[in-house]
């Protein structure tokens, strides 16, 4: 975990949201029925989630599906109007 925290705080330095990807926000997104759908099997709810897969839908629709989940963080950062 340790690892990816440090990734993390590398792509968020350089904004480069692209390097060291090793699955997709297009392949996450992909994976997103399958995840809410065993949630719900399981007694899970999905509230939360789905929130959190909207926001990555959004990201990908655009233009982020090759990036990692960090290119996330810039939908909730606030821009200065």
């Amino acid at each position: 975990m340790a690892g990816a925290v440090h990734g993390t705080a590398e792509q968020l330095r350089d904004g480069d949201y692209t390097k060291g990807v090793t699955s997709t926000l297009a392949m996450q997104v992909a994976g997103t029925p399958t995840f809410l759908g065993t949630a719900e099997e399981q007694g899970v709810s999905p509230e939360l989630l789905a929130q959190f897969f909207a926001l990555m839908r959004r990201r990908l629709d655009e233009g982020g599906g090759e990036e990692d989940l960090t290119g996330v963080i810039d939908l909730l950062l606030r821009r200065p109007e």
